[in-house]
């Protein structure tokens, strides 16, 4: 029976004599386990997760193990599969947050670097009632601040019921807890699932980095992850990065954090802590000098590669030497490599399939083929698809193969000018986007002060009037045409036209000798009008003379 549950159920299984062995191997191991946290046979290390631009720790993973009395380290292969299908990680998973929790506050109380404890869910966990309430009271009891704690969780747990789970996720994201995917890329996850999550981060599984340095599309599956991610404004940490290789592409394709043996394995609290206490960071690769230019050459006979060496390093190239394809990927991993040089007939990969594969991971590179073999099919086509800028043969001649690789960094160097102009354009074109954006915010808080300001004047029971420095009428509002011109617009007017000639005068003194002067007007069958005239421009950059008139009693 059990069995059949692990080749994925509905199925049948007939029996075999070793079946029995591993059914009491099971059983025992389960009834191990119902008893292993009474006895607090489990216990969490924890694995750093770094800032990939800084190299400085930023946060640990807590991950669980059981140390059995008797049967040493249990590998969590084994008994996580068996907690989640006995229900037992429930219980289990509620000690490891409460211990992860206690442990990073224990670590800031003794004033060690602030870290973000990132602990796993399962999905029994996440589907329970209490999950947020149990969250909220873990934080209270252990006095660790919210935003220090980030929960992981599968995409195949929050694609289970999205509509249930987005609110879950927004009880937890606005208690400040930190949010992110695990294993990203391996489930069916939908994009417009992923937008409504309130997710901090995505994980790249380890699956994906392994073999990004050499396979094209596991790199281009980690790129279009990073891409999609910034694009939504997520960070990224890619899990299982073991080698320079991989971080530095990595590195390249914008990742922001890392987790994996290349940094450290996951250490007990102490070794933690001393980890901590050391301050050690990744390492950042300085960028070499700008002009150096770096070759690669590739051949299986170390000969060949001496003699190359011999006759080119006299040009004063950086040059990097590679002995089979897999091994010069890794170079390019590490090194900013302007021209390939690589013969055709290698074994476990040939020159055109490493340079093909080459041109998908490091399509900046040119790339090309130094050969006594020629299997002319393989060669044309690679050269058709752009992998091969050049094929050259063995033995070569020494100025024509030095004029060629000179050609080659030529091409490198005015491809890589264009990407650099390339770039700054898109900048700039960014730059002037987000201004004009910001202009036309602005433009239009103006138009909306500058409405209210015309209703505001529309309605004012007194007459008001602009006069700019010719004489002309440029404002006036209702009260004004319809005191001074029975209701007919004075917009566009000479004031001397259109105005008493007590006010007429007034305004013409004013914005002559910019000193307010006022006055008083009867108008049959208005009534009595008092008026003051005032020069424009004090606070602000206008030009001219405000004209208000008062009926008389208004001022009282």
């Amino acid at each position: 029976m059990y069995r059949a549950k692990d080749e994925g159920r509905n199925n049948f299984q007939f029996f075999a004599a070793d079946m029995n062995a591993r059914v009491f191997e099971r059983l025992s191991l389960e009834g191990n386990l119902r008893h292993a946290l009474e006895r607090e046979e489990f216990l969490l290390y924890y694995q750093p997760q770094v800032d990939l631009v800084s190299g400085q720790m930023i946060g640990v993973e807590a991950l669980l193990r059981w140390r059995h009395p008797e049967l040493g380290l249990v590998p969590p292969v084994k008994f996580i599969p068996l907690a989640e299908e006995t229900g037992l990680i429930v219980a289990i998973g509620a000690w490891v947050l409460k211990k992860a929790c206690a442990q990073n506050k224990a670590w800031q109380d003794a004033g060690l670097p602030h870290l973000t404890m990132a602990v796993n869910l399962s999905a029994l966990q996440f589907r329970r009632q209490d999950l947020v309430a149990g969250v909220r009271q873990v934080l209270a009891e252990t006095g660790l601040a919210p935003r220090h704690l980030e929960l992981e969780l599968t995409e195949s747990m929050i694609m289970r019921d999205p509509e249930q789970v987005i609110g879950v996720l927004r009880q937890l994201a606005d208690m400040g807890v930190q949010l992110s995917v695990d294993d990203f890329g391996t489930g069916y996850s939908s994009l417009s699932y992923l937008k409504r999550f309130p997710i901090d981060k995505v994980k790249i599984d380890q699956s994906f980095v392994r073999d990004i340095t050499t396979d094209p599309d596991d790199a281009a599956i980690a790129k279009t992850i990073v891409s999609i991610a910034h694009d939504m404004r997520l960070k990224v940490i890619a899990e299982g990065a073991e080698t320079e290789g991989q971080v530095s592409m990595l590195r390249g394709y914008g990742c922001d954090e890392m987790q994996g043996y290349l940094f450290s394995r996951p250490l007990p609290p102490q070794e933690l802590e001393a980890l901590l206490r050391e301050g050690r960071r990744l390492p950042v690769k300085v960028a070499a000098e700008g002009g150096e230019r770096t070759l690669l050459l590739v051949d299986d006979e170390a000969n060949v590669l001496n003699a190359l060496m011999r006759l080119l390093r006299r040009d004063g190239y950086r040059i990097l030497r590679a002995e089979s394809g897999l091994a010069a990927l890794d170079l390019l991993a590490t090194n900013e490599v302007g021209v390939i040089v690589s013969d055709q007939r290698m074994p476990a990969m040939n020159g055109v399939e490493f340079l093909r594969r080459a041109k998908q991971i490091h399509p900046d590179t040119v790339r090309m083929v130094l050969s006594g073999y020629t299997e002319l099919k393989s060669v044309t086509d690679a050269i058709n698809e752009g992998a091969v800028y050049k094929f050259l043969t063995k033995p070569w001649d020494d100025e024509l193969l030095r004029e060629n690789i000179r050609e080659a960094f030529q091409r490198y160097e005015l491809r890589t000018e264009n990407a650099r102009l390339a770039q700054n354009l898109a900048a700039a074109n960014e730059s002037l986007a987000r201004a004009k954006g910001e202009l036309e915010v602005e433009v239009e808080h103006s138009v909306g002060v500058l409405r209210v300001s015309q209703e505001m004047l529309e309605l004012l029971p007194v007459g008001a009037v602009g006069i700019d420095r010719d004489g002309i009428v440029v404002a006036a509002n209702r009260k004004a045409d319809e005191i001074l011109a029975g209701g007919q617009a004075l917009l566009g007017t000479p004031a001397a036209e259109c105005l008493p000639a007590a006010m007429a005068g007034c305004v013409e003194r004013v914005l002559q000798d910019g000193a307010a002067e006022g006055g008083s007007w009867q108008a049959p069958p208005h009534g009595d009008f008092e008026f003051q005239c005032h020069v424009m421009g004090a606070t602000s950059r206008s030009q001219g003379a405000l004209l208000t008139i008062i009926p008389m009693g208004r001022r009282a």
